[in-house]
């Protein structure tokens, strides 16, 4: 399966949106496209203030764009920041203990995670932060995930400027 389509358009929305929204939802099908996704949301990070705040959800019912929340520096973040990984969970017994909204999570049909690092100038603008059903994000997956990172600095980058962050 080609994603070339995909690819297209969201540069095209990209180019000719008119609401920011539009941009989160580009890449949200984007890497529906890419990966597969049930549960989709664009966290962004500021650093100098040390808060993180959701600046897109498929989900805004259960995940609204709220304001900020402070931003927690552990282990997994500072693999994220410092090595740019990309952090699997593919196992629902994975998932436990590091969700505390795992029932919920659940209650969504998710039992796997994908959380993509987005780096520009040396700077952690935010993450990708993708799940689905368990077993989803295999190793080829996480390879395709890659792709989504230029775009995804792009969608950031847009979104910066029409959040306070």
């Amino acid at each position: 399966m080609t994603t070339a389509p995909a690819f297209r358009a969201f540069e095209e929305t990209l180019a000719r949106y008119t609401d920011p929204s539009e941009v989160g939802a580009a890449l949200h099908r984007l890497t529906e496209a890419v990966i597969g996704v049930k549960l989709f949301t664009l966290t962004a990070i500021n650093m100098d203030a040390g808060h993180v705040r959701r600046v897109y959800s498929s989900h805004e019912d259960v995940y609204p764009l709220l304001g900020t929340k402070p931003l927690v520096i552990d282990d997994w973040f500072e693999r994220m920041r410092t090595e740019r990984a990309i952090d699997v969970i593919n196992t629902a017994a994975g998932m436990e203990g590091n969700f505390g909204d795992l029932d919920l999570i659940r209650a969504l049909g998710c039992n796997a995670s994908i959380s993509v690092p987005v780096m520009a100038g040396n700077e952690l603008l935010g993450t990708i932060n993708a799940l689905d059903a368990e077993g989803r994000y295999t190793a080829d997956k996480v390879e395709a995930a890659q792709a989504l990172i230029v775009p995804a600095i792009a969608t950031f980058l847009i979104l910066r400027g029409h959040f306070a962050l």
